[in-house]
């Protein structure tokens, strides 16, 4: 089965902007990213968990109480999980806590989707002094992911700790850093050799019992973002800095935070130590951004009824199909219809739009036309399986494309702009999208 729908724009002297507003951190004392919201940062921009209308990187809570009919009432209740995510930590092959502690040590709680609940983890303890000194193994757990991750654009997978802004002064920075317990990510195709994520600590000092760090002085390191107590960011990893091609598993290993263990320079890594109960890193999620689907496998038809989850079906009324929603990275239950812009360039007509480099079963076209008749539409660029938008049929017109996301860590969601190189009274531009056969489940 071949489905295919297209948005056709005129040429016209308007055009549109967005603007994006965003946290502006403070200055910190190093160059990596703020413990949340730091969507600007260069190397490690925190992904939130949940996105919605009552704010970006705020997380849908249980409550504990209940409204007059009984039912619970939630903190953030219009949030929902960031639809960034394709995939989580789908089984645990390994896991030792390091510690005698019985507490937290559900490993279970490292799988499923970010929750935001800092009691929703899974605690691979604490060493102690004399343990540390005789050599004893840091805690870890290995999950194996509900499918292969890629190395795409940007992030590609984000590991969620429970770590949050710290009100005592206690040690560390004190008031305003962040209670992070750190650990080191490692990465396999296979399940067996596994490579660890290049760490940096440039934190000068020890922390101490519960005391707090400044995330700016870490990097490649899971737990130095804040996802409790209602904020709920992720630390993203990116394959291409280990180099490799694909991953099905990943290993976070505890760093005891007395200094005694070290950075890929040399330097010590501090962090709280000795803590107790949910010593030690706590794992609450892994979440995949750079997995591989079909329209049949996209999990946002799974929120709307079954009978509406066809793609030629507009459960939301907005007016784009499902297999537009699904192609510009909008929502089929939300009214959100992402449909391409057009403006003027240098007297040239110039059509942007959003893709998705993950979708392997798509088509994309921009197409040109004088007269929009049936049979005068030429295709002047085009994008397979998730492939870059390239030339097409012995066209050249000018192609960019950047990251769409405002979030400087993700890239998976592109911005493609794509200028015709001829022009004339009148000239006419679409997106043709289609379903490369055979990929659409029967009806």
């Amino acid at each position: 089965m071949k489905l295919q729908s297209s948005t056709i724009c005129r040429v016209s002297a308007v055009s549109c902007g967005l603007t994006l507003c965003g946290f502006v951190p403070t200055a910190l004392a190093g160059p990596y990213s703020a413990a949340l919201n730091d969507p600007a940062n260069a190397f490690d921009a925190p992904v939130p968990g949940f996105v919605g209308p009552h704010g970006i990187g705020r997380a849908r809570l249980d409550s504990f109480t209940v409204d007059e009919n009984g039912g619970p009432i939630y903190q953030n209740p219009g949030n929902y999980v960031n639809p960034l995510f394709f995939g989580w930590a789908a089984s645990v092959t390994s896991y030792q806590r390091s510690d005698s502690d019985l507490s937290f040590s559900d490993p279970e709680l490292g799988l499923g989707a970010v929750t935001g609940d800092n009691f929703h983890a899974v605690s691979l303890g604490d060493l102690s002094a004399q343990s540390i000194a005789e050599g004893a193994t840091p805690g870890s757990i290995t999950v194996e992911l509900s499918k292969p991750v890629r190395n795409l654009s940007g992030a590609d997978f984000v590991v969620f700790e429970n770590g949050h802004i710290t009100q005592t002064n206690q040690g560390g920075v004190g008031i305003g850093g962040i209670f992070a317990e750190l650990a080191e990510v490692w990465v396999s195709g296979n399940g067996t050799d596994f490579l660890k994520f290049p760490t940096t600590s440039l934190t000068a000092s020890a922390a101490g019992m519960y005391g707090s760090i400044d995330p700016t002085n870490v990097h490649h390191l899971a737990g130095k973002h804040v996802n409790a107590y209602g904020n709920s960011w992720g630390t993203p990893f990116d394959l291409a800095q280990v180099g490799l091609a694909v991953i099905t598993h990943i290993r976070l290993v505890d760093v005891p935070g007395n200094g005694a263990f070290f950075d890929q320079s040399g330097r010590p890594i501090y962090d709280p130590w000795r803590t107790f109960g949910s010593a030690g890193f706590d794992l609450e999620a892994v979440g995949a951004i750079s997995i591989n689907i079909t329209f049949g496998e996209w999990q946002q038809l799974q929120i709307i009824p079954a009978a509406d989850r066809g793609p030629s079906a507009d459960p939301d009324g907005d007016g784009a199909p499902n297999l537009l929603e699904y192609a510009f990275s909008t929502l089929p239950w939300k009214p959100d219809t992402g449909a391409p812009t057009l403006t003027l360039a240098d007297g040239f007509a110039e059509i942007s739009f959003t893709r998705d480099e993950r979708l392997t079963d798509l088509i994309y076209e921009v197409q040109t036309s004088s007269t929009m008749a049936s049979d005068d539409w030429v295709t002047i660029a085009s994008s397979t399986a998730g492939a870059p938008m390239q030339g097409a049929n012995d066209h050249a017109p000018v192609i960019t494309e950047t990251s769409a996301e405002a979030i400087r860590s993700l890239g998976v969601i592109r911005k493609v702009t794509v200028r015709d190189t001829l022009s004339g009274p009148r000239r006419f531009l679409r997106v043709k999208v289609s379903t490369i056969p055979a990929t659409l489940p029967s009806p």
